[in-house]
């Protein structure tokens, strides 16, 4: 089952003077968090708004986190504590997106599991006024979101078009793990290289041959 989101009830009862302040301090809390819960709207540039007729729309769900819009880090502190899908405004036009799948499955009464993938990059051109929603196979069941997370298939969908995320696996490319003795690489950096594009998504091949062609020279 997996864990919902914070909801709060209203409750009838006779409080004890000594628990004033300490459910004072929780009402605020719930208040603030109440206040965060309703579908918001970030805008992800500087300057003036443009209008909504220049710019893209991404429909984020609770179960994702957009870590970053082509190479700048997305802060997590606006994409918390929501019960809705975060509305995020964009410049139309190209971008490179980074999303990430996290949640929390309840188990049983005690034990419960966080699921989270690893970064899913698209490399999508977004119109004007076009509006995006994250697709992705029915994840109702743990088995489901475990199945998933090993190799997801998460599409950005409009009435356009359709962008398939590439997946970068939660290990870290750069750890090189050989089993051939030291001794017998002839090549060791030849070695290293396939090692990691073995290791490489398909969108990160296609960034390093891009950056191949263009000479090598930059970082």
């Amino acid at each position: 089952m997996k864990i919902q989101r914070p909801t709060f009830l209203r409750m009838s009862m006779t409080i004890p003077p000594g628990k004033t302040l300490a459910l004072f301090l929780i009402g605020l809390l719930s208040t603030a968090l109440l206040g965060c819960s309703h579908n918001k709207t970030l805008r992800l540039y500087s300057g003036p708004p443009l209008g909504s007729e220049l710019e893209a729309t991404l429909m984020l769900p609770m179960e994702f986190e957009l870590l970053s819009v082509d190479g700048q880090k997305v802060s997590a502190n606006a994409q918390t504590f929501r019960s809705s899908d975060l509305t995020i405004q964009l410049p139309a036009g190209p971008h490179i997106l980074v999303l990430q799948y996290s949640d929390i499955w309840q188990l049983d009464d005690e034990n419960h599991d966080v699921l989270t993938s690893g970064r899913l990059v698209f490399d999508i051109t977004m119109a004007k006024q076009e509006v995006f929603l994250v697709q992705t196979p029915p994840l109702k069941q743990h088995a489901q979101a475990l199945n998933f997370i090993k190799n997801p298939r998460v599409h950005l969908q409009s009435s356009g078009q359709s962008v398939l995320a590439s997946h970068i696996k939660k290990e870290d490319p750069l750890v090189f793990k050989s089993t051939t003795e030291p001794s017998k690489v002839e090549f060791p950096r030849l070695q290293q290289l396939k090692f990691w594009w073995a290791q490489a998504s398909e969108f990160e091949r296609q960034q390093f041959k891009k950056w191949q062609a263009a000479g090598a020279n930059g970082p």
